[in-house]
């Protein structure tokens, strides 16, 4: 039963009569697009939850005399990070068994090229566009604290250590680390994990908040992150399961005749947009799904884990 987005204007705007083309599927789409961040912001769907054991794709551009590799599209490597594998498939450069090397940035803090660890082969001189496949989980480098996350990331729902020293990560907010880690250049193994934005928003185009661990990691590891994705508002599908797909359109049509009541009622409408200023206020305030320790009681071995420096000593299930 997946719509087209063609489809689904067409189904939004015939909620006004007369209003199927032209005009009027443009007024849908951008109802479309108000109820995608509405939803958003809404709740944490279970139907976006993903992790990055699967990793992802991008197309970039790729010149055969260097190891130096630029996307053909802003924003299109934001997710990558250092020692990640990558595969590439295009015309006719062809790519051995590569990692990441180092990634150089803009000053507004997105990607501005990867450097991989060896050069592109094939013909005599390759300058093409072709796919980027990176593998999937973080690799935790030693002393490195922060990371980029995926480039459709939109909230974090957990986090564990999945490489020789296995341990789940415990939400903390930044500011809690400000309060009792007392010298943060410290390195160690890393129990807690948060993101966070170094950036203003207003200097930046793809929002490059990053994953960082309570200490800088005295050892490598491996992170896999449960995350919910943002909405695809782009694709040629409604990114919508099925199950639910008609009570998004109708809301997005409830959005279209609320614009066009606005023209008549200008008041009204002003007053009924309170709300989404409750919601955006509700949706900055709750930024993770992963804080649910912090509501509860927690069991002698998870405060343990968390504060070992606060306890007389390690869980004994025995």
């Amino acid at each position: 039963m997946s719509m087209t987005v063609v489809n689904a204007k067409i189904y939004v705007a015939r909620v006004v009569a007369g209003a199927s083309t032209g005009a009027g599927t443009d007024m849908a789409g951008e109802a479309i697009l108000r109820t995608y961040q509405d939803w958003q912001a809404k709740q944490f769907w279970r139907f976006l939850l993903k992790d990055t054991s699967v990793g992802f794709s991008k197309s970039g551009l790729a010149t055969k005399s260097s190891a130096t590799v630029t996307p053909t599209t802003a924003g299109n490597f934001d997710g990558v990070n250092v020692g990640v594998a990558v595969t590439y498939s295009g015309v006719a450069g062809t790519l051995a068994a590569a990692t990441v090397a180092s990634i150089n940035y803009n000053t507004d803090g997105t990607t501005a090229s990867i450097v991989l660890s060896t050069t592109m082969g094939g013909g005599a001189y390759i300058t093409e566009t072709g796919t980027y496949t990176f593998a999937g989980d973080i690799p935790i480098i030693a002393g490195t604290r922060s990371y980029n996350l995926p480039s459709d990331w939109s909230a974090p729902m957990g986090a564990r250590l999945i490489g020789n020293d296995k341990r789940p990560l415990t939400w903390k907010d930044i500011r809690a680390w400000d309060r009792t880690i007392l010298d943060q250049t410290v390195q160690g193994t890393p129990d807690e994990y948060t993101v966070y934005n170094p950036y203003s928003d207003l200097t930046q185009n793809f929002g490059e908040t990053r994953l960082m661990l309570d200490v800088i990691p005295s050892s490598a590891n491996t992170l896999n992150l449960r995350y919910y994705r943002s909405f695809n508002t782009t694709g040629t599908n409604i990114d919508i399961p099925d199950n639910y797909l008609y009570m998004f359109l109708d809301y997005a049509r409830a959005r279209m005749l609320e614009a066009k009541k606005a023209q008549d009622d200008p008041a009204g409408f002003m007053a009924s947009q309170q709300q989404g200023k409750e919601d955006a206020a509700e949706d900055d305030a709750q930024p993770t799904d992963d804080d649910d320790a912090d509501q509860c009681l927690k069991s002698q071995y998870e405060q343990w884990r968390t504060h070992r420096n606060i306890v007389n000593g390690p869980f004994d299930n025995y």
